[in-house]
């Protein structure tokens, strides 16, 4: 250890050890602002947070999926280098939106331009990447995901898809 810190003080010149700092670099108690000065203080106001995406549902769209499914669409968004796009909604009634967990139900996702379907992944050691309700965790007013794949990132921004999970369907979604 001592060879070493020895090649490391070796490797430094003795100009810079031994320089005194220049007298305009010096930053004295003096300099810094009195704390007299800060007490009145205040930080500025956070912004408004961003919606999550721009959903491009009609109202009427958007209420039957409240009564019939018991969800909100956030929004879809591409993820992870445009790889992946992240579905992501708000649970508002836990007992309606139940089939959207079922571990047997396949969900997909069909590209409005080329018709083409992406599932959600299946990663080897964590399973799908989407949550279920084998441990019967899934509760209103919070929010939930999925993630579908986006191989050779086929779909754009601004291009439209179909959701589909089961009987649930949601067509002509904005990806963001």
């Amino acid at each position: 250890m001592q060879a070493v810190f020895a090649c490391f003080l070796a490797a430094i010149p003795l100009s810079i050890l031994a320089a005194e700092p220049a007298q305009d670099q010096v930053q004295t108690a003096s300099a810094v602002a009195p704390a007299s000065d800060l007490q009145g203080w205040k930080p500025p106001p956070m912004p408004e947070p961003a919606p999550y995406a721009t959903v491009n549902l009609s109202p009427e769209e958007v209420r039957a999926l409240e009564e019939d499914w018991g969800v909100e669409v956030l929004g879809l968004r591409l993820a992870s280098a445009n790889l992946m796009m992240d579905f992501r909604f708000r649970v508002l009634d836990a007992d309606k939106a139940l089939s959207l967990f079922d571990h047997r139900i396949k969900p997909h996702l069909i590209v409005d331009r080329t018709q083409i379907k992406l599932p959600v992944p299946m990663a080897a050691k964590v399973g799908a990447l989407r949550p279920t309700n084998r441990g019967k965790n899934i509760k209103a007013d919070r929010n939930y995901y999925m993630i579908f794949g986006n191989p050779d990132r086929h779909v754009k921004a601004g291009e439209t898809v179909t959701i589909v999970i089961g009987d649930f369907r949601i067509e002509h979604l904005l990806v963001n």
